[in-house]
């Protein structure tokens, strides 16, 4: 499959550290690329894997679990699904896969976590996406988030894990009173929690000329989501539009790390989008289609590209 892409991070303009982090993987047995150089990706029969991770904890532990996370989840998924791509496969087995790929993560984590007392407390969000057979099947911890633009249209694809995301589905509180609420960044799961993970897996149909976006909090927290329609919208090179993002983020005030990835879908092999056509999107256990369940999937702004 042809994919345009780009991934950046960068330490924001207050924390001393980098806690955040990236990946790319084809899932060929190659390393993966981990906060590096992106390099170009043959994507064959396994797809796409692209992954963001905030870390967090004591000292460096942060950054240590970012990354440990990401590196479990890229070696688990090639070694259960990247073999068995090739041949003829069932989605059951991806989605299985990546819902256990994301625990191995946490459960690596963790175990980094016991064995070191300074690394006690670390954890970590992640937002991940395998990008096979014209859909990206993602996967969800904590507070990253995945966007979708189609069709000049911004959606938020994933659903927050914090504190005050409860909150407004329980309607104590407003989207808007939640944006600047003290405790915001409160997530409610993360890799290496001891508690049992409940992994946010879904799956998105995807149309030629798609562009989908992870991005740690320190860009969606500091960038409008009008913002950020505004400028995926613009139609510029993947790393253009990073840096633009980037750049708003610390005009801002880059308070935390800010990461993210963009990934450009114009193979021919996807079908062109549709007017009027609602977005496909599946979560386990129920098919759900088109607008009006912003608790799986949130349309932001209509409109079409100018």
């Amino acid at each position: 499959m042809l994919i345009d892409y780009a991934a950046i991070t960068h330490p924001g303009k207050v924390r001393k550290n980098n806690e955040d982090a990236y990946l790319l993987s084809a899932l060929d047995g190659e390393e993966p690329i981990i906060n590096g150089p992106a390099r170009s990706l043959k994507v064959g029969n396994p797809g796409l894997l692209v992954a963001v991770a905030d870390g967090m904890g004591g000292a460096a532990a942060g950054e240590v679990a970012s990354r440990e996370g990401l590196a479990a989840v890229a070696l688990f998924l090639f070694g259960h699904w990247g073999r068995l791509a090739p041949g003829k496969v069932r989605e059951a087995e991806l989605l299985k896969a990546l819902e256990t790929a994301v625990e191995k993560a946490s459960d690596a984590v963790l175990r980094y976590s016991d064995d070191d007392r300074t690394a006690r407390g670390m954890g970590s969000t992640l937002t991940a996406a395998i990008i096979w057979n014209g859909c990206a099947y993602l996967a969800q911890i904590g507070d990253s988030r995945a966007y979708l633009l189609r069709q000049g249209s911004l959606y938020q694809i994933t659903e927050d894990q914090t504190l005050v995301n409860d909150l407004v589905a329980q309607g104590s509180l407003t989207r808007e009173q939640a944006r600047t609420h003290p405790q915001r960044n409160m997530i409610t799961q993360a890799l290496g929690s001891p508690q049992v993970l409940r992994v946010a897996i879904l799956r998105l149909a995807l149309r030629r000329g798609d562009r989908l976006l992870c991005c740690s909090d320190g860009l969606h927290g500091e960038v409008a989501d009008a913002r950020i329609q505004e400028v995926l919208r613009q139609g510029y090179s993947p790393r253009r539009t990073l840096d633009l993002l980037v750049e708003d983020a610390l005009a801002h005030g880059g308070r935390d790390n800010i990461t993210g990835v963009i990934l450009i879908l114009n193979d021919p092999s996807l079908p062109l989008p549709t007017a009027g056509e609602a977005i496909d999107l599946v979560h386990p256990g129920a098919h759900i289609r088109g607008r009006g369940f912003w608790k799986h999937f949130r349309r932001l702004f209509g409109g079409s590209a100018s």
